[in-house]
């Protein structure tokens, strides 16, 4: 029974044929889902040529698994994340908009004063002996303001004779303070001659 069974078995599989494509039937193969190739992420750190830390970029999967994620340098955007960054941005740009309040507070308390006097020594037709320095307008500055200017962003004429002169300064990238330093002549106070 088992050689005419097996012998029965080996003539069905004799009996099918292989499969032949004919030249009428072609095979065609479709992708449901398309892959994705780039992602949306934050950055972490700084990275040259690509963007500043906390910038939201749009980048190669390769490029973010193979280099950004391993290195930490970058996040997959999430809902949270986007949120947090959203606030992070508007607590940077609250901040900028109070320093420059503050900036034009000092530049408006500048202008109200109006002048800054310096006394200095004169020789002939008035001529300074020195030229007067940032550093001492910066000190006059501060004894009446009780804020220190920073020598940087003062902008002065050359200032070699008595008068009136007009400084600039600059207290923040769109705030400029305007005011006068006037010098004048300091009275020498001769001794008597015996």
């Amino acid at each position: 029974m088992l050689a005419s069974s097996s012998s029965s078995l080996r003539g069905a599989f004799r009996q099918q044929q292989p499969f032949k494509a004919s030249r009428a039937s072609t095979v065609r193969v479709e992708a449901n889902k398309r892959v994705q190739k780039k992602a949306k992420v934050i950055l972490t750190k700084d990275l040259e040529n690509v963007g500043k830390e906390g910038e939201l970029l749009t980048v190669p999967i390769g490029y973010l698994r193979n280099y950004l994620l391993p290195n930490g340098i970058a996040r997959v955007a999430s809902d949270g994340i986007l949120e947090k960054l959203r606030k992070k941005k508007e607590d940077a740009v609250r901040a900028k908009l109070e320093e420059k309040a503050q900036a034009q507070a000092f530049a408006n308390a500048l202008g109200t004063i109006g002048k800054f006097i310096l006394k200095k020594k004169t020789g002939d037709k008035d001529q300074l002996f020195a030229v007067v320095q940032k550093q001492e307008v910066i000190d006059a500055v501060y004894q009446q303001t009780s804020r220190l200017i920073d020598e940087k962003d003062l902008t002065l004429p050359d200032i070699k004779a008595v008068g009136t002169f007009e400084a600039q300064v600059r207290l923040h990238p769109e705030v400029v303070g305007t005011f006068s330093v006037v010098i004048q002549k300091e009275k020498v106070q001769q001794g008597k001659k015996k």
